[in-house]
């Protein structure tokens, strides 16, 4: 009779284990056993295609999808859409993905209450670096001869110094166009080829009048074997264009590679002031459009694959639009790690950060709304002027731009100061509103800068508190407004080495949630017409 009563005993111990085992979390080490994971191949860039081969370690076919962790603290586990795929009758699975671009982030593969251990991306970042040679004897780089030809060399597999992130993978017949700035700030298409087997290219130039000119080159978009891959362009390349050879070898007047000017030593190999995932680092508070419960965005750049300016959002309830970026000095505006970086120069330190880098959104204007995005400043000089960062809505349309008469500033700071502004324009009459205010220093911090833009009123946001309120129905443009974001520079004089990365753009539509209009009051005076 004890033995009956014993071999039921263990039955039920058995039943209940099992019952118990079916739901064991993922994260634990009974769902983890013969689960594994592989990733290929080894090296690769944001948007590249990734396969990923293991087993789900239970049999049975069944969903599977990945998921990512940022690896901060409280992170959690978090679906990646469209991720989907089947495992086989023994678990085992084999699908594709686009890389993420994000430093530090981790990856598994999930089904039911399986999951596999996590794997680290540890993606490489796009870049490449360009340089104008020729073969005349006594004219030195960075120089040529007015109607004689000359060569840009372009690598796009650079190594450079405090880099980990480089170099990228080779994608032999990748397209490379030469662009040559126009207009002062836009660049123009002049030229193509393609990558080597190797990832180098060249250019054969000739210019005919003398003066400077600016070169940029761009890769791009990849879409090759399943790739999805965005353009990425270099920092601008400077060439002084002589009229006859010099009787000895003198300094061009901008560096060949930074924008430098001929007095101001060459900075450093190309060191990136940000790396790794303190490049995404949160800074105190939240955000405006969580605080007041806008909803879902209408669109998200949040720079997480392999986007370029010209990629539309990744999500959003209108997904569509673009961003078109400008500079007329020596900076660039490109894709980095986990958001939008804006870098005013190649080097880590040293002269040559010179003039203003824009990008302005173009395709989903709205006249009233709410916009957001969240920045954070790297800036390790303090011996020159300081750039400033600015955040600005304005017309889209050309033909209601009036040279800046109707702009809205939703934040305007410099690297190391502590105070911030904000303001309106108005065409009539002339007005204009601003209101100063102060703010920690955002060098090494970051902030998350909001606007709510309707018809009686606009209320400014830090973090996610308002800071600031105008009830002047004069102040709303009535015109489609859209988000532009620029590093500063003060004309061409030397300005602090900066980088500014923008983590993120929201925009969101004016009629959910709770409306703010409270705020403190902005001050009235006039601003001269600039057209």
């Amino acid at each position: 009779m004890k033995t009956v009563v014993r071999i039921r005993s263990i039955v039920c111990v058995l039943i209940v284990g099992l019952v118990m085992g079916a739901f064991v979390p993922p994260s634990s080490s009974a769902a983890q056993r013969g689960a594994r994971l592989s990733v290929s191949p080894g090296k690769y860039v944001g948007g590249q295609r990734l396969t990923f081969q293991g087993n789900i370690g239970h049999p049975g076919k069944r969903r599977i999808h990945l998921q990512t962790n940022m690896g901060r603290p409280g992170d959690r586990w978090t679906d990646l859409p469209g991720s989907g795929a089947m495992t086989k009758a023994n678990g085992s699975f084999r699908f594709t993905h686009r890389a993420p671009s994000m430093f530090g982030i981790r990856l598994r593969v999930v089904g039911g209450r399986a999951a596999t251990g996590g794997f680290l991306s540890t993606a490489k970042s796009q870049d490449l670096t360009i340089r104008s040679v020729n073969d005349v004897a006594g004219v030195g780089s960075g120089q040529a001869l007015a109607g004689r030809p000359f060569w840009i060399k372009v690598d796009t597999t650079p190594t450079l110094a405090h880099r980990p992130d480089l170099p990228p993978p080779a994608f032999p017949g990748r397209k490379l166009t030469l662009q040559k700035r126009v207009r002062g700030s836009h660049w123009s298409s002049v030229a193509t080829t393609k990558t080597t087997r190797s990832g180098n290219g060249t250019f054969k130039v000739k210019v005919s009048h003398t003066g400077t000119v600016v070169y940029r080159v761009r890769q791009e978009n990849w879409t090759a074997n399943g790739n999805q891959i965005g353009w990425f362009p270099s920092f601008p390349t400077y060439v002084k264009v002589l009229a006859k050879r010099p009787a000895r070898s003198t300094a061009p007047t901008r560096s060949s590679t930074s924008g430098s000017t001929a007095a101001k030593p060459a900075p450093t190999a190309g060191t990136a002031l940000s790396s790794g995932p303190a490049a995404r680092a949160s800074g105190p508070g939240g955000t405006a459009s969580g605080t007041n419960r806008w909803g879902a965005a209408r669109w998200d750049f949040a720079w997480e694959f392999g986007e370029s300016l010209g990629s539309r959002p990744y999500r959003g309830t209108v997904r569509r639009g673009w961003w078109a970026d400008t500079s007329n000095g020596s900076g660039r505006v490109a894709k980095y790690n986990g958001g939008l970086m804006f870098d005013s120069q190649r080097g880590q330190a040293g002269r040559g950060d010179h003039g203003t880098t824009s990008a302005t959104l173009h395709g989903n204007a709205l006249k009233y709304g709410r916009w957001e995005t969240k920045v954070r400043l790297k800036s390790p000089e303090r011996n020159a002027r300081d750039y400033r960062v600015r955040v600005e809505l304005v017309p889209e349309r050309a033909r209601d731009y009036h040279c800046g008469a109707q702009n809205i500033t939703v934040a305007d700071f410099a690297a190391h100061g502590r105070n911030l502004t904000v303001g309106a324009k108005a065409r009539k009459n002339n007005r204009k509103w601003s209101y100063t205010r102060s703010l920690a220093s955002l060098n090494g911090s970051s902030a998350a800068f909001a606007i709510e833009v309707k018809k009686g009123h606009l209320t400014w946001f830090v973090n996610g508190r308002s800071i600031a309120t105008l009830k002047n129905p004069a102040a709303v443009s009535d015109v489609p407004m859209t988000m532009r974001l620029s590093l500063v520079g003060s004309g061409q004089r030397e300005m602090n080495r900066t980088q500014a990365i923008f983590d993120w753009q929201r925009g969101f539509s004016a009629d959910r949630g709770r409306s703010v209009v409270s705020g403190h009051s902005l001050r009235r005076t006039s601003h001269v017409a600039g057209c």
